[in-house]
């Protein structure tokens, strides 16, 4: 998957209190492009955490039958840390 601008993939978990970012959700396929192209419009810079399906909040039966790639999505404005 290509990401949007401003978005990337979490390297560091450390990063994620030290940066100042914050969980927004845990989504994959056509409705994590449309997540971040969203959260990117309104201002926000995206980190996304590949995690497992049984990770996932809640539910995770869809997730595992669709066999995609899922992730946590952090977020926080930009300009509030370093940009990539």
């Amino acid at each position: 998957m290509n990401f949007p601008p401003r978005c990337r993939l979490l390297l560091d978990p450390a990063e994620v209190e030290e940066g100042g970012w914050r969980e927004a959700v845990v989504s994959s396929g056509d409705h994590l492009k449309r997540v971040l192209d969203e959260y990117v419009e309104l201002g926000f810079e995206c980190l996304l955490e590949e995690i497992e399906a049984e990770a996932a909040p809640g539910c995770s039966e869809c997730f595992k039958a669709g066999e995609e790639r899922l992730y946590r999505v952090y977020v926080r404005r930009t300009g509030s840390g370093l940009e990539s």
